[in-house]
């Protein structure tokens, strides 16, 4: 549980009261140290360089875990043991503004180089360590939560129309905007170069960089490369591991198993209808050395919990399954643990492999297509029918064949299903005041009928759910004193991946074909060959008609005046198919009133409190 934090004055003026304003939001994080002038401050709660030097040359505050820290100590020539943001600062004084392409791991820093008087930031190459500032001609802020940044005067907590209105349709068109005016994230990858008249932003990594190569053996280095990964992640700390009994949580634990023994920690859902991972998960406690702990989840209530949510996370947010996950941090803090090992980004890291579909099919290659469909259906709960139909207008008799169709149909003019769009739910003035559909209309790669693996792995990596997953999650883990580390997000464990042709992460009806191979004889073989995956919309649609009352009460008032930014029409309509089809209900729909509900409470709590009438007070009131 870590933090950093900076003002700088860039017109000169004194930053003293803005600070003691701003401070006291990081102290849940810890104290920080600090380093002053008149017109500037940086401070961090664990990795903080000053140099040798009473007034050193450059001076580091970091959130950061480098994972390449010994090989850039002896690519200095340098001697000793040194903090990460220590070596941070020798390699700028190395490198220069280059030094951020030098480090590997987890890093959100601000560095000031006294000499030139420049600040330097930088954010991680997938936005693990949360990185949020203001700029303007006056004046710079930085911090690792934005509640530092909206206790100063000058920046303010006003609501962000555009971050809002992105919240509503289902997360933010980008990698900079907020829910807060005026505060931006800084993009994973990126890197900030500031003086008091001067400022730019610019990109220090791309994985399109990255090129392809082939392996004689793809599963070893894959599995070479995933244990430094996950024992990178094991030292200095009481360490545990979330173990949910799928594909990626069982080969951390697993790996994390093999290295110590470890305390796993599981969410049981047993009384929830369709629940099925009791049997995965206890396949993997007997493959490993374990300390296993159950943490029951099945009378979770989402809404009880969501003043204390929108606390954690200083305003809306996306994440469905908060209340469910934050029990796992909440037992990690009672039981000792301090740092948490978590299997996300499986998924994005080795991919699936639906992009060589695409391939299958523009090479002609039909039956392997239909065979590869499989494991992609069985992950989505589809017909393989269904996601192989779409690839078939590579042919071009069914290319032929479906535009005389469709003209028909437009041309008798019958109605075709589409299903309901997430921007729907935002208030048509707010839409069109913030171009919503502009910003948020970005074709996928997908869209072309010449993409392949490679540009939907990028594109997934890349997509700015992934770094705003990144947010939510650290401030979940910090509200428990928990800091969480993803082995999967390993820089040269990326980097093999996106190397790898197509047919590595999708072969035989089994895709991220890749880490299954890698795990032969470590992961029990019905945990290691599963394609399903427990899809928890239906315990949340449970536990919201376990309230239904207060949800029917959020939804059908104007609770804050939520009115001017959801268009309560299509929010009203989702709660009726709530009602009707209980936890049958279409994602879409749920999600739609979730996302309606948190805003609805949040707004309500913003405003301030009705003024006191003389008859309320039982006397004269001053006005």
């Amino acid at each position: 549980m870590t933090a950093f934090a900076g003002i700088f004055r860039r017109d000169g003026a004194p930053i003293a009261d803005a600070l003691a304003l701003a401070e006291p939001a990081l102290r849940a994080r810890g104290p920080l140290d600090w380093y002053r002038q008149f017109d500037l401050a940086i401070g961090a709660s664990s990795e903080f360089s000053v140099g040798g030097d009473r007034e050193p040359a450059v001076v580091v505050a970091a959130d950061a875990r480098l994972d390449n820290g010994a090989e850039l100590v002896a690519a200095l020539g340098l001697s000793g043991r040194f903090s990460d943001a220590e070596i941070i600062a020798a390699a700028y004084e190395r490198w220069g503004g280059q030094c951020p392409e030098r480090l590997e791991g987890d890093f959100a820093f601000i560095l000031h180089d006294r000499r030139r008087d420049i600040l330097l930031c930088a954010r991680d190459h997938f936005g693990v360590r949360p990185f949020y500032y203001f700029l303007d001609d006056r004046l710079f802020a930085a911090a690792t939560i934005t509640a530092f940044l909206t206790a100063i005067p000058a920046i303010g907590d006003a609501p962000d129309e555009f971050g809002i209105a992105d919240l509503i349709a289902g997360g933010y068109a980008d990698n900079i905007g907020t829910i807060h005016r005026g505060v931006q994230r800084l993009p994973p990858g990126h890197m900030l170069r500031l003086t008091r008249g001067t400022s730019r932003v610019t990109r220090f990594w791309k994985p399109a960089d990255v090129g392809m190569t082939d392996y004689r053996d793809a599963a070893g280095t894959f599995h070479a490369l995933f244990h430094d990964a996950v024992n990178r992640r094991l030292k200095g700390s009481t360490t545990g591991v979330m173990l949910s009994g799928g594909l990626d949580s069982s080969a951390v634990a697993l790996e994390a198993a093999g290295l110590r023994p470890m305390r796993s920690l599981s969410l049981m859902l047993d009384r929830t209808a369709g629940w099925n991972e009791r049997s995965h998960i206890a396949a993997v406690l007997g493959a490993g050395r374990f300390e296993p702990d159950f943490i029951d989840g099945d009378s979770h209530d989402p809404l009880a919990e969501m003043a204390a949510l929108l606390d954690e996370q200083e305003g809306p947010f996306i994440a469905y399954n908060a209340s469910l996950s934050r029990k796992l941090y909440a037992r990690a803090a009672e039981t000792g643990i301090d740092v948490l090992l978590d299997g996300h980004g499986g998924d994005e890291v080795v991919s699936h492999g639906l992009g060589r579909l695409n391939e299958l099919a523009a090479g002609g290659q039909w039956r392997s297509l239909w065979r590869e469909g499989a494991g992609i259906a069985a992950i989505y709960g589809a017909s393989r029918w269904r996601i192989v139909s779409p690839y078939l207008s590579h042919n071009p008799y069914v290319r032929s064949a479906r535009g005389h169709w469709n003209r028909a149909c437009t041309t008798l003019g019958w109605p075709r299903a589409a299903a309901l769009s997430s921007a729907a739910l935002v208030a048509p003035d707010l839409a069109a005041r913030v171009k919503l559909r502009d910003r948020h209309g970005a074709v996928s790669a997908r869209g072309s009928a010449r993409h392949s693996e490679r540009d939907l792995h990028i594109e997934a990596l890349t997509a700015p759910q992934q770094a705003y997953a990144f947010e939510v999650l650290d401030r979940m883990a910090a509200a428990s004193g928990v800091v969480s580390r993803y082995p999967f997000y390993d820089l040269p464990l990326v980097r093999f991946c996106l190397s790898l042709p197509s047919s590595e992460k999708l072969a035989d009806g089994l895709p991220r074909r890749i880490l299954r191979e890698a795990m032969k004889g470590v992961m029990p073989e019905p945990v290691r060959l599963r394609l399903d995956k427990y899809d928890f919309a239906p315990a949340l649609a449970d536990a919201l008609l376990r309230q239904r009352q207060q949800v029917c009460d959020l939804i059908r008032g104007d609770r804050g005046g939520i009115s001017a930014y959801v268009d309560m029409d299509v929010a009203k309509a989702a709660l009726e198919r709530l009602l009707d089809r209980g936890r049958s209900i279409d994602g879409g729909s749920l999600f739609a009133l979730w996302r309606t509900m948190m805003l609805a409470l949040w707004l309500d709590r913003r405003q301030p409190p009705a003024r006191a009438s003389a008859d309320d007070l039982g006397h004269d009131v001053a006005v």
